[in-house]
């Protein structure tokens, strides 16, 4: 875990214990066959962070274990702090021109979507499914945007949140 003052990151198999006030985002995307967005991400965050109030970041980062990729703990992991999320973040970034396609973070969002949670999402122009992630957004959120570049997308997330119009979330 890395934090400073305003804000900190809760990486892959840390728990989270909150901190008073605490804003909680969970970091969706790209895992693999993409480059690791989610430093950029963090970064952003942190410059963008007003200081009214801490953030802390879950930032998942599987390690591949066995032949499948498949870690049980990571997945629980990861469905625990998406629940104790206010927001998911979602960037889809163009990646392996072979393999780009992210299943996983498909399947997150298509859940995030349909449960009506705030979310920011972001699409790189060269991910292959691009237009499948807007046209299925525009029917199942249509007032929800679809970002270009990550740091509009972080920018979007950093104003729903600072907007104080999402529920905060019980951190159990």
């Amino acid at each position: 875990m890395t934090t400073t003052q305003r804000v900190r990151v809760i990486e892959s198999l840390e728990e989270c214990v909150p901190r008073p006030g605490e804003a909680k985002v969970f970091l969706a995307g790209g895992m693999h066959n993409c480059p690791d967005w989610r430093a950029d991400a963090i970064a952003t965050f942190e410059r963008s962070w007003p200081d009214r109030r801490p953030l802390g970041l879950f930032s998942p980062r599987r390690s591949v274990s066995g032949s499948s990729g498949f870690d049980e703990a990571m997945v629980g992991w990861e469905h625990r702090h998406l629940s104790r999320a206010d927001l998911v973040l979602f960037w889809f970034p163009a990646g392996n021109a072979h393999r780009p396609e992210q299943p996983i973070a498909l399947y997150e969002l298509g859940a995030a979507a349909a449960s009506g949670r705030p979310v920011a999402v972001g699409v790189e122009h060269g991910y292959r499914r691009r237009p499948d992630v807007i046209a299925q957004l525009r029917y199942a959120r249509p007032e929800l945007p679809v970002h270009h570049d990550l740091g509009s997308t972080v920018r979007a997330a950093v104003r729903v949140l600072g907007s104080g119009t999402y529920p905060l979330r019980d951190a159990s």
